[in-house]
């Protein structure tokens, strides 16, 4: 299993990151796989009404 932990804030290595730093660090203890992504950078915009995700 793996878990994907999203860093949503702007700040890359703030508090947000030291909290999904510590989750990781206990799944991993537990034999579970993890991957911080960071994406409080990019623009990131909701759902348009595309429908692509039902294909």
């Amino acid at each position: 299993m793996k878990v994907l932990l999203i860093n949503g804030s702007p700040h890359a290595h703030g508090c947000t990151r030291t909290a999904l730093d510590i989750v990781a660090v206990e799944l991993e203890r537990n034999g579970i796989e993890t991957e911080v992504v960071h994406v409080g950078h990019k623009d990131i915009r909701g759902c348009i009404g595309c429908y692509k995700c039902r294909e």
